[in-house]
């Protein structure tokens, strides 16, 4: 059988969307429910051969809960960088930029006793048309899995341009039927479409030269909306956009998490998972 990736992108969803909103800029992490979901993905992947993943981490994780991040690495599986908070690099100068990955970099290595060797952007927002982000990020690691397109040849393409070299794991996004919208072989889009689509979607991405590799998040391994903003934590913004934000948090906490689990299973019956990134960077890089 051929193999199916899994990556994930371990963040705190609570914290981070009340920094997007402007209601913090950081506060106390929502540690249990961190190592809740995290315990929920290790059953999952226990249940599936136990093979290791990769967590792309964000720093502050690093620096508020380092015996989770210990865990995770004493676990067997692999700790990249997502970044020190959950922020679009593409908004930031690339001396902020390096000044943030740095600072991830060192909480992450010190928490985990691991060479940290990959990074994916936040949101996979990092600026592709200037390579001063990416001239940066290649000093401090080995490969980058932020690059979102639906062909090896683009992927290579990318790749080519980048002085000085870096490995990309690039992520799979196209649409799988005509007349259909892009989608990502992961995240929201997994969990709300059947999993026919993702099962065509896995199939156009063998097709185009890419190993299938699907991302996901701490929180769509739960269920029970722990890292859900309350009212009360959103008042601040206003009656109507605290109303907005307290709905549409559905998407990513609610619809979809519990069925989670058996689509995935489902897609597993015709692969297997393919185990840490930073140990299949030979077929994975381009």
């Amino acid at each position: 059988m051929s193999k199916l990736f899994l990556s994930i992108d371990f963040e705190d969803f609570s914290h981070d969307l009340g920094r997007d909103l402007g209601l913090w800029e950081t506060r106390p992490l929502r540690i249990a429910a961190l190592t809740r979901a995290y315990e929920a993905i290790e059953r999952f992947l226990q249940a599936h051969g136990g093979a290791r993943a990769t967590f792309f981490c964000t720093g502050i994780i690093a620096e508020q809960a380092p015996e989770l991040i210990a865990r995770i690495a004493a676990e067997g599986h692999e700790i990249a960088c997502h970044h020190h908070f959950h922020d679009c690099i593409d908004q930031e100068t690339p001396e902020a930029f390096a000044a943030n990955l740095q600072k991830a970099l060192s909480a992450l290595r010190a928490a985990s006793g691991q060479p940290v060797t990959g990074f994916r952007a936040p949101k996979f927002r990092i600026p592709q048309s200037r390579s001063a982000h990416y001239t940066l990020l290649a000093k401090h690691v080995e490969y980058d899995s932020s690059y979102l397109c639906n062909s090896a040849e683009a992927a290579r393409h990318f790749s080519a341009s980048l002085a000085p070299p870096l490995k990309i794991l690039p992520i799979f996004a196209a649409r799988p039927r005509a007349l259909a919208p892009k989608m990502r072989l992961g995240g929201t889009y997994l969990k709300l479409f059947s999993r026919a689509t993702a099962a065509r979607l896995i199939k156009a991405s063998t097709q185009a030269g890419l190993a299938p590799h699907i991302y996901l998040h701490p929180y769509e391994f739960v269920a029970d909306q722990s890292f859900a903003l309350s009212r009360a934590e959103l008042a601040p913004l206003g009656p109507a956009r605290a109303a907005y934000w307290h709905a549409r948090q559905s998407q990513w906490h609610k619809i979809g998490n519990r069925s989670l689990p058996q689509k995935l299973s489902a897609l597993l019956q015709n692969h297997t998972l393919g185990g840490r990134l930073d140990e299949n960077l030979t077929p994975l890089a381009l």
